[in-house]
């Protein structure tokens, strides 16, 4: 999985200052426990209901799109056998 988790968190805490809220606050909007938010800003794995609660009661979107795919070229070339085989291990293929 290619998410930046860090970025995520930190924009869910910068998010939950710029509405003035404590993290008990949101934590009772959101309907989580207040170590959950605790747990959201630094960043550590939580459940997809936990995640949307949050973004709700923070009134933000989640927003999915496809990422760019460029297969088959590694810098302008063909990838080598061993290229390939990473990317396979990596999941890009």
């Amino acid at each position: 999985m290619n998410v930046n988790i860090e970025k995520i968190s930190m924009e869910l805490k910068k998010a939950r200052k710029q509405k003035g809220l404590t993290q008990e606050v949101l934590a009772r909007k959101a309907g989580v426990s207040r170590a959950s938010i605790i747990a959201a800003e630094k960043g550590t794995d939580m459940s997809l209901s936990t995640f949307l609660g949050i973004l709700d009661a923070l009134e933000m979107n989640l927003e999915m799109s496809p990422r760019p795919i460029d297969r088959g070229r590694v810098a302008g070339r063909f990838p080598t056998l061993d290229e390939l085989k990473k990317m396979r291990l990596a999941g890009d293929l």
